[in-house]
């Protein structure tokens, strides 16, 4: 029976198989394309609103909002409790006229329909987040794989490259092949990437020995 070829080999795999070290396939000038595996939430780099913090503001003036209306809500209150005699305001409050209280109604109003705009808004955002999960292979920077050259290891990444995937489904959510993503919440969390997490991809590698002969 044929022998079944394998999609990707480890970075030693290679090595030994062209008969260098770990360092000189990697510091080579024609390096190939190194994969790493990454079970996390990935995101386009220019994705600002749903990678980490990118919904800061939105939060501030969600908070700043509902104190603004909870104050409105509270004059108003006390100002309908006093036009019907039921309460004396304090020496630092002054009555409302009509026109005045109206005017704090129609701001109460708009503030529960801005509320509730930027409350759906944030869980859309936190839905979609949870839909950008991938449990695959990244292409390594080359920042990364140089760290791992010089040091044997590098700090885990937070940013690395979207492999090329023929015959990808279309979907309006997917990154681009090759583009710059972030990685966030990766699990189990870890702290470096070494040369035993890269692996490369037969099909470069045969392109590769098939260009040098």
């Amino acid at each position: 029976m044929p022998t079944i070829e394998p999609l990707t080999l480890t970075l030693a795999e290679l090595a030994e198989r062209w008969h260098l070290s770990a360092k000189q396939v990697l510091e080579s000038p024609h390096a190939l394309p190194m994969y790493f595996y990454f079970d996390g939430l990935v995101f386009d780099f220019n994705d600002r609103w749903h990678r980490a913090n990118g919904d800061a503001q939105t939060q501030q003036t969600l908070e700043t909002s509902k104190t603004r209306l909870s104050t409105l809500e509270i004059d108003l209150q006390r100002q309908a409790m006093h036009k019907r005699g039921l309460l004396k305001l304090t020496q630092w409050e002054e009555a409302l006229s009509d026109e005045e209280l109206q005017s704090q109604q129609e701001e109460a109003d708009r503030l529960t329909q801005d509320i509730a705009h930027l409350s759906a808004q944030l869980k859309a955002r936190a839905d979609e987040r949870q839909r950008r999960v991938r449990n695959g292979l990244l292409r390594a920077a080359p920042r990364t794989l140089k760290e791992i050259a010089e040091r044997g290891q590098a700090r885990f990444p937070q940013f690395a490259y979207m492999p090329h995937a023929p015959g990808k489904p279309d979907d309006e959510q997917a990154i681009a092949d090759g583009a710059v993503v972030a990685l966030e919440d990766g699990f189990p969390a870890r702290e470096f990437l070494t040369g035993a997490d890269l692996v490369v991809a037969m099909l470069d590698i045969r392109a590769a020995e098939d260009g040098a002969v």
